[in-house]
């Protein structure tokens, strides 16, 4: 209820910035973010599914896209290899920068990503020192449905508890992580 908003048109004027992490059998994502002019990052479109090539995905990223301007679209590194089991082979990357989707390498550091994606996320509703409290940084549209239910369930890595447990669907939430370490925004003052 604190993080989840309904849906409104983003004033072209807002920097806008999106994140893609590649999948063809497990889910790929790409999520749009904007910032608010007071700070806050949101998270106002979703693209989430399985079984579309590289092209098809990038399409559809593109389509998707039209009539607006980023600072940044990043992916997930993963899409710049161009060796599968030994054979070269074309990069994800450049199949979507053949369809005209343009990435650049997410920043990959986990622990610092997962707690910037922590540290957007906390609020505060108010204390008696603080009466007004704080509102949190990042907050989603109700209609990136995948991302709302895949973040909370996201548990520790058993083996490094700063970081979370990669074998989980963990595809949105790490296009949030790759999304906040992109774009490094603090409220303006």
């Amino acid at each position: 209820s604190v993080h989840v908003m309904d849906p409104f048109p983003i004033p072209a004027t807002w920097p806008k910035w999106r994140g893609v992490d590649y999948g063809y059998a497990v889910p790929f994502c790409c999520l749009w973010l904007t910032r608010h002019p007071d700070g806050t990052f949101i998270v106002y479109r979703e693209l989430y599914g399985a079984g579309l090539t590289a092209g098809e995905q990038a399409l559809q990223v593109r389509v998707l896209s039209t009539d607006e301007e980023y600072k940044a679209s990043v992916g997930d590194h993963a899409m710049w290899a161009s060796n599968r089991e030994g054979q070269k082979v074309k990069s994800v990357e450049r199949q979507y920068r053949e369809n005209d989707v343009r990435l650049t390498k997410a920043t990959n550091e986990r622990v610092a990503g997962w707690e910037r994606v922590h540290e957007y996320l906390a609020w505060d509703e108010g204390t008696e020192e603080n009466p007004d409290g704080w509102p949190p940084r990042l907050v989603v549209f109700k209609t990136c449905v995948n991302l709302i239910r895949t973040l909370p369930l996201l548990v520790k890595d058993p083996n490094h508890p700063e970081d979370i447990d990669s074998d989980s669907e963990d595809h949105a939430p790490d296009m949030v992580r790759y999304a906040c370490m992109s774009r490094p925004w603090t409220r303006e003052l």
